[in-house]
């Protein structure tokens, strides 16, 4: 049995937090791999001016390019529909039976209170173990509380770095070194992404 991170995410652009997160998850857990998936279309958030995914892939694999344990999969890129978690375990299950992989699927605590609203959770908890990352402080719905027992807590250290903040800076004409590895900022600017003031 191999122990995979599951990190899914828009991506847009992936960013050091990101990578602090999982590299941090990955020893507390003593995980194999952590696997990064880029989404193509989000359930529950808008879906506008998202960047091309051949685009975000790229940067998340520059990203991850010198870190062995971290892997990128497009899965959900290649999925014209919606993707929902549960299906995206199931296929990953299936494609990856060889090595018999238990997954554990990170989730941030301020996502944590959407859980009800996704599709089948209680298969998503019984088929993988889901881990809450982020600061102490969480304040669960009643919806959410029947879940709670089911999920892991790990307090992490958290950057305020988001990639609104990245996107916003680029459009401004300002740096975002160590914000981003060197390698994805180089990809930015090199490829103008972000400097339309619709993206």
């Amino acid at each position: 049995m191999k122990k995979i991170g599951l990190f899914g995410g828009t991506f847009d652009p992936i960013h050091n937090g990101h990578l602090i997160i999982s590299e941090y998850l990955r020893e507390e857990l003593k995980l194999d791999e952590v696997w990064f998936i880029p989404t193509r279309i989000h359930a529950l958030k808008k879906n506008e001016n998202i960047s091309p995914p051949e685009v975000r892939l790229a940067m998340l694999e520059l990203a991850i390019a010198k870190n062995g344990f971290f892997k990128s999969t497009a899965i959900e890129l290649q999925n014209p529909e919606i993707s929902y978690t549960i299906d995206t375990l199931e296929r990953l299950s299936q494609l990856h039976s060889a090595i018999n992989p238990r997954f554990y699927f990170f989730l941030g605590m301020d996502n944590i209170n959407e859980l009800p609203l996704w599709k089948k959770p209680d298969e998503i908890l019984a088929k993988c173990q889901v881990i809450a990352f982020g600061r102490p402080g969480f304040q669960p719905t009643e919806e959410v509380r029947p879940f709670l027992s089911r999920i892991q807590f790990i307090h992490v250290p958290l950057l305020e770095i988001s990639s609104t903040l990245i996107r916003n800076r680029v459009r401004e004409g300002k740096s975002i070194r160590y914000l981003a590895p060197d390698s994805v900022m180089q990809y930015i600017k090199k490829n103008q992404i972000y400097t339309n003031p619709g993206k």
